[in-house]
């Protein structure tokens, strides 16, 4: 009794598996499948298309990477066959390309590139077998075989044929992509010479013009467009920019720095060129007044220098029209003189709060002052002064830069740059002798010494 209720239990936990009942529903449809099929007696003749062949070659051409590229004429991923088959109404109606296979019966012995008449034959796949396949379309076909290769090239624009106003100045096209890569079978790809946009712009361009997905054309050393359903080009089509900016003439600027707080440059210095042309956005040039190439700084000015070259630096979106990169500064010292000065006596200021310094009374400098020949000849030794900043000191002996001022002569500068020796210490460490003006001639702190004309 208990050995049924463990056969009903098994039973009903089988019916109640949810594996075995989708096992046991397909088995069922299997038989049914089977006997619909081997009842049904009409034998009908039905086409199967769309089926991409397999094209296999020996392992010595896949080695050397040889590989079929076209089959009559077409890509070999775009080129499909068709099967005729003949059998039971049911089955041959549910074939799809999935079941039947079409394949080339002669490539084992294809070793090299080249063209080859290949014959199409088709096999069953899968569980439906209750047919026949009576032939293959096409059954004969023409494939290459080649090794695939890419080649990268630069986007040629010069067939883009566009003008502008003399107001104007147009660049060259720009391109959303510099290159292209064409891909495709090696006696294809070593034809391509070029890779080139085309357009033709009527009318004069007074703006930026963008032209949207031009389409990349592929061109042989002779200049013969080339299309080649092989060739695999990337990208398609790329976006060109043709920028047209306006044009303006303005003047060059020096800046200066150390430069005589009267100082006129009318006469001494000369700018070449003096003026360039530029171009710019329409947004961008009004703001541009001039260009400036630099700053000069006249403590690097020495007596009778007769030019320096400065790089011109454009602002951001200017374009430099003449292509000019220097501009040169030419110096007249015709009516202009120099004098030089002994110094030994110094002002310190920017003290450090609770220390004092003192420089080196066995030291002087020589300050070399260029001018006007009038005002270097009235200049006095009273009249340059020279100090020493102690902002940045810190505690110890160094050389510290010393500025040097001329008083009353505005209209002249000095050459050159200095320093002095200088101690700082806590005040209570610092000599009682400090620097001082010496009121006679002999010890003066600042000494004239001969002209140098």
């Amino acid at each position: 009794m208990s050995s049924k209720k463990t056969k009903r239990r098994t039973l009903n936990s089988l019916f109640n598996n949810d594996k075995f009942l989708l096992a046991l529903s397909m088995i069922i449809s299997f038989f049914m499948w089977t006997a619909v099929s081997a009842g049904s007696g009409e034998s009908v003749t039905y086409r199967v298309s769309g089926i991409f062949p397999t094209m296999e070659l020996s392992d010595d051409a896949e080695t050397d990477n040889l590989s079929v590229v076209s089959i009559d004429g077409v890509p070999l991923d775009e080129f499909t066959a068709s099967v005729s088959v003949k059998g039971n109404s049911v089955t041959v109606g549910s074939l799809t390309p999935s079941d039947i296979q079409v394949y080339g019966s002669n490539l084992g012995n294809i070793v090299t590139s080249g063209t080859y008449n290949v014959s199409l034959m088709a096999r069953q796949l899968g569980i439906k077998n209750n047919y026949d396949i009576t032939s293959v379309e096409p059954s004969e076909v023409v494939v290459v075989v080649d090794r695939t290769i890419s080649k990268e090239l630069q986007i040629d624009t010069s067939k883009i044929n566009a003008t502008s106003g003399e107001e104007y100045y147009m660049g060259s096209p720009s391109l959303s992509q510099k290159t292209v890569v064409v891909t495709g079978p090696e006696q294809s790809v070593s034809k391509v010479d070029k890779a080139i946009v085309s357009a033709e712009l009527e009318g004069e361009l007074v703006e930026t013009t963008v032209l949207e997905k031009l389409s990349v054309q592929l061109v042989d050393a002779q200049g013969n467009e080339i299309t080649d359903d092989s060739l695999v080009v990337d990208p398609v089509t790329v976006d060109v920019t043709i920028p047209v900016l306006m044009k303006k003439t303005v003047p060059l600027k020096l800046d200066y720095s150390h430069a005589p707080s009267e100082f006129s440059a009318d006469g001494f210095i000369t700018i070449e060129p003096s003026e360039l042309e530029i171009a710019a956005a329409a947004d961008v040039i009004d703001s541009v007044e001039y260009i400036s190439i630099g700053t000069l700084d006249f403590n690097s000015l020495s007596y009778g220098a007769s030019a320096m070259s400065f790089e011109l630096v454009m602002p951001e979106g200017v374009k430099n029209f003449n292509s000019i990169e220097k501009a040169n500064v030419k110096f007249d010292f015709t009516n202009y003189s120099t004098k030089s000065f002994v110094v030994n006596d110094f002002d310190f200021i920017n003290t450090p709060s609770g220390f004092a310094a003192e420089y080196s009374t066995y030291r002087n400098i020589v300050v070399r002052v260029v001018g006007p020949q009038t005002s270097i000849s009235n200049l006095k030794a009273s009249e340059v002064s020279t100090v020493i900043d102690l902002s940045d000191a810190k505690s110890g002996t160094t050389d510290m830069p010393v500025q040097v001022y001329i008083n009353k002569a505005t209209d002249c500068w000095v050459f050159g740059t200095y320093t002095m020796n200088v101690t700082v210490k806590e005040a209570s460490e610092v000599s009682s002798t400090l620097t001082s003006a010496v009121s006679s001639a002999a010890e003066s702190g600042v000494k004239s010494t001969d002209n140098d004309q």
